[in-house]
């Protein structure tokens, strides 16, 4: 775990980095106008994620599961599984999404009247989604790595990919690239990135998990699909109220409002930075422990990161509203600055975030997603209405502000009854490792494809 939180460290820090090289050049040289559509695009897409149903997240705890029981064959079955049922899935989507995407006037939906940069936001948006499902089985590598308690690797390959990311945008400039062609430089370098890893992970680091569609059981693949309704859920509730604000952003105030938000957005994100980085490494070493009973571990480990990462959180959220402005002026220029409101609207947000964070954290270890699932719903809805509502009144804060209130209305209680359901052991499992065990044997012996 350590290892894990240290080198995710590393990588958060390298991200940053190249962040504070990439962000001002990309604004200076696109505009505050395409660097708006720019941060549009980008996020949108990584909504899409929520469309494999959840397979990668259940994927994580299962490897997990299988790793604490040294079950390789399982793990073989559970990958290949998910692998081919996301391939199919990512298949089906982006014929759908063409689509979709022919149908819709995207001059008109993102406030671009130019002709020429109607056609480049077109085409951007074309490609950034084509190579998203492309990408999108290549993901579970890292998921695979996350269950095995190896996430040191998976960051220092995230390092990887990310310097390859910051040569493409710097290689897009220097060939004075138009938005269509800057997407099609970094979305390929994020392919790039995802196929050296995949190649590593099955060749290499462990050769027995390659995805032999052979090994593709059906039984497994529901039990994926089950459990991966609940993250599913969970995943839509979560893009809609982290990726929605800058469309509503976009359709009601115009692309340059997005800008100054998404900036101030993405510059509080990083009060959470230690807490992000260590839940990788917290996940499976909470479904280890649970599964196999050790209750104290749980509810001592568990209380200790709740006090400590609010503590920290709620200090550099502190820092960045009173300082976050002068950062932002320096960093990316008059036209990204915020405004005093905004920034403190955002670090309130970030406080109410790192509580939320915790609570999900430990349901989603030990598979106890109902009662998170529910609420995450209801204010992922709350959401969408509060915010619609308050930025056509109060202007870009009321994004903020109205994802703030579902929260802390709809999200907060409920988690935390369930919580202490959990740490109360009320639900340990009572199967047995030679139980799981022979439940596997029968999955691999009699339904595979």
């Amino acid at each position: 775990m350590l290892h894990g939180g240290a080198s995710g460290l590393i990588a958060k820090l390298f991200a940053v980095l190249m962040s504070a090289v990439s962000l001002p050049l990309t604004v200076r040289y696109l505009g505050k106008l395409e660097y708006g559509l720019w941060v549009t695009i980008s996020t949108t897409v990584v909504m899409l994620a929520v469309l494999d149903l959840g397979i990668a997240n259940t994927l994580t705890t299962q490897i997990a599961m299988t790793n604490a029981e040294d079950d390789q064959p399982r793990a073989k079955a559970y990958f290949a599984s998910a692998f081919w049922s996301t391939t199919g899935i990512c298949a089906i989507l982006a014929f759908v999404f063409y689509g979709v995407w022919s149908l819709i006037n995207w001059g008109h939906l993102l406030h671009v009247t130019d002709p020429v940069l109607v056609s480049h936001t077109r085409g951007a948006v074309l490609a950034a989604g084509l190579f998203f499902f492309a990408s999108m089985p290549l993901t579970l590598a890292n998921r695979v790595l996350c269950g095995y308690q190896e996430v040191h690797l998976s960051n220092y390959f995230g390092i990887f990919s990310n310097f390859l990311n910051l040569v493409a945008v710097i290689g897009g400039i220097l060939m004075h690239a138009n938005l269509l062609q800057l997407i099609l430089c970094y979305c390929g370098a994020g392919m790039i990135g995802n196929l050296v890893l995949n190649a590593w992970l099955l060749f290499y680091h462990r050769p027995y998990l390659k995805p032999n569609p052979r090994l593709m059981s059906t039984r497994i693949a529901r039990e994926l699909f089950k459990q991966g309704t609940l993250f599913f859920l969970l995943q839509l509730t979560g893009l809609v109220v982290f990726n929605s604000d800058n469309l509503i952003i976009t359709h009601y105030l115009g692309p340059d409002q997005v800008t100054p938000y998404s900036i101030a957005w993405r510059l509080i994100s990083y009060a959470s930075m230690l807490q992000s980085i260590m839940i990788p490494s917290f996940w499976p070493a909470f479904t280890e422990a649970y599964f196999k009973g050790d209750i104290e571990w749980v509810r001592k480990t568990h209380s200790e990161l709740v006090r400590k990462t609010l503590l920290a959180v709620s200090a550099v959220a502190l820092c960045m509203a009173l300082f976050g402005r002068t950062l932002i002026y320096y960093w990316a220029g008059p036209a990204a600055v915020p405004s005093h409101a905004l920034m403190w609207a955002m670090a309130g947000w970030a406080v109410l975030v790192s509580a939320t964070t915790n609570q999900a954290l430990l349901l989603t270890a030990v598979n106890r997603l109902g009662v998170e699932a529910g609420a995450a719903i209801v204010s992922a809805v709350a959401n969408l209405v509060f915010s619609i509502f308050l930025v056509q009144r109060v202007g870009a804060i009321g994004a903020v502000i109205g994802t703030s209130l579902s929260f802390l209305i709809f999200m907060v209680a409920p988690q935390e009854w369930e919580v202490r359901r959990v740490l109360s052991g009320r639900f340990l499992p009572k199967r047995n490792g030679q139980e799981m065990k022979e439940i596997a044997e029968d999955v691999l012996s009699g339904t595979s494809v």
